[in-house]
């Protein structure tokens, strides 16, 4: 009996280093994926996005997305004004018929920064043509939507659908479906 205990001690004990191991392999497998997906991430940034969601839920909301030129856009460079992130497709309805709401509110408010995140597979002429035909006088932003990132996962569970991240970057509220300037201003209150 005395054998038969010890063997399943270290039969446990086996296991649950075997399970610590792959835990540190997807960590590290996670940050080199990152890496190799936009070279520019701030090493600290894939570190504390593996450590602890960067969501603006358990710590201030931080991506790195491209906008339509092709350049970075950070979260952290909207410190200190409220963020509006809108989920978005070309081909939805109600997500078109929200657009000018947007760019009217975007216009009237020097304190928010909304940001328009396409959530689908589409060309960037495509999306260009899009943003020139609606005036859109925020930027757009791509992300992959076959793998996206952690935090716009919930954006694309029906669109449009509106997050609003206070000025320290933590997550204020949420509405699904097309919103207007007047109820983009009651999800700031």
């Amino acid at each position: 009996m005395k054998k038969l205990n010890t063997l399943t001690t270290l039969t446990c004990i086996f296991f649950l280093s075997a399970c610590d191991q792959d835990n540190k392999t997807s960590e590290t497998n996670l940050a080199e994926t990152q890496n190799q997906t936009s070279p520019t991430v701030n090493q600290g940034a894939v570190k504390t996005a593996v450590n602890a969601q960067a969501n603006g839920v358990d710590l201030p909301l931080e991506f790195s997305l491209t906008n339509l030129n092709g350049e970075l856009v950070h979260a952290s460079d909207f410190r200190g004004k409220w963020l509006v992130l809108n989920y978005w497709a070309t081909w939805c309805a109600p997500c078109r018929d929200e657009m000018p709401e947007l760019v009217k509110f975007q216009s009237e408010h020097d304190n928010v920064q909304i940001l328009g995140i396409a959530y689908e597979d589409a060309e960037i002429h495509k999306l260009k043509s899009f943003a020139a035909d609606f005036s859109i006088n925020y930027p757009l932003l791509t992300i992959d939507v076959y793998n996206p990132p952690k935090f716009a996962e919930e954006g694309g569970l029906g669109l449009p659908t509106t997050i609003v991240y206070n000025p320290e970057g933590m997550r204020h509220n949420k509405h699904m479906g097309p919103i207007d300037a007047e109820g983009l201003k009651e999800l700031l209150e």
